[in-house]
């Protein structure tokens, strides 16, 4: 059954998680320029919001549920946990886990049981384009990202009919604090191998339109999107595309980190013998947080997408 559209604006209230900066950040903006009053969230010590929350604490987000009443639940908030799949510590592995994807089923729960009663509502979860093919490098987080994607399906066939939409926003990466943390992770190219970086203010704007729409996926730009979902069913075709994608994503760190002023990336000792990449010896893996997170080339390697 599909569901009614929807308009924005005085009257509606909103939560987002994740809303410190980055795509959270300007999701809250675009929402608040529709007259939507928003509760802006991010994680307990977080400053620049309106409430802490732990998204994956399901008793916290049904206490917010209640006391808020949102027509509106925003689940941005995410870790990107940038590290080859062998040299992530465990610790980190559960945490980005827990935040990515138990934290947007107890978000979607927790809003869900306010709304379906009131036969009204609407939840967006943040995914990405690795919802859709693998991205090596970021093993974790694209698993979590293809279990929000399947996630958000699933509950949204099940809430048909009662007034409440699921949706899925999956964009590419985007420029913002959570990537700009990732620009001398070698581990961390595949986001950075389209031609630009998404802005956070024009994911919003999809974000928003799915909002007001009918929509139960959106992903962004189109065309990295199809080389995407061609990658997720094709598997052989992320691996043979690997090596040279990995290059481009290496010389656009380059260039991101001379636009921030930073030296440029080190040439040498970038490949192995077979031609894949070696990672440098001193890497740590790197845990950044999802208040400022996303990606968008619009052509290019079909592997990609930090949210």
């Amino acid at each position: 059954m599909a569901q009614p559209a929807r308009r924005l604006g005085p009257g509606t209230v909103a939560v987002v998680t994740g809303a410190a900066g980055g795509l959270g950040s300007a999701i809250c903006g675009a929402l608040e320029g529709r007259g939507v009053r928003v509760i802006a969230t991010d994680a307990p010590g977080v400053s620049g919001v309106d409430r802490s929350l732990d998204v994956t604490d399901p008793g916290a987000a049904r206490a917010l549920a209640e006391e808020a009443r949102p027509d509106v639940w925003v689940n941005n908030a995410g870790l990107l946990g940038t590290a080859h799949a062998l040299d992530q510590p465990d610790d980190e592995i559960r945490r980005v886990v827990e935040v990515n994807l138990l934290g947007v089923i107890t978000g979607t729960r927790a809003a869900a049981s306010v709304m379906v009663p009131r036969h009204r509502g609407v939840i967006l979860n943040v995914g990405s384009l690795s919802a859709w093919n693998p991205t090596p490098g970021l093993a974790v987080y694209s698993a979590t990202k293809h279990g929000v994607r399947a996630y958000s399906g699933a509950v949204a066939a099940e809430l048909a009919g009662t007034g409440v939409l699921v949706t899925c926003l999956c964009p590419d990466g985007i420029w913002t604090p959570m990537l700009q943390g990732a620009l001398d992770a070698d581990s961390a190219t595949m986001p950075f191998s389209g031609r630009r970086l998404l802005e956070a203010d024009e994911v919003a704007a999809v974000a928003v339109r799915l909002l007001e729409g009918r929509r139960l996926v959106a992903s962004l730009p189109a065309g990295r999107a199809v080389l995407a979902k061609m990658s997720g069913l094709w598997p052989r075709l992320g691996v043979l595309t690997r090596a040279p994608t990995e290059r481009q994503g290496r010389r656009n760190q380059a260039r991101y980190r001379a636009r921030l002023g930073g030296p440029p990336a080190p040439r040498a000792s970038t490949t192995g013998p077979t031609g894949d990449p070696t990672p440098p010896a001193t890497e740590e893996p790197a845990l950044m947080t999802d208040q400022s997170a996303t990606t968008v080339p619009s052509t290019g390697s079909p592997s990609g997408g930090a949210t």
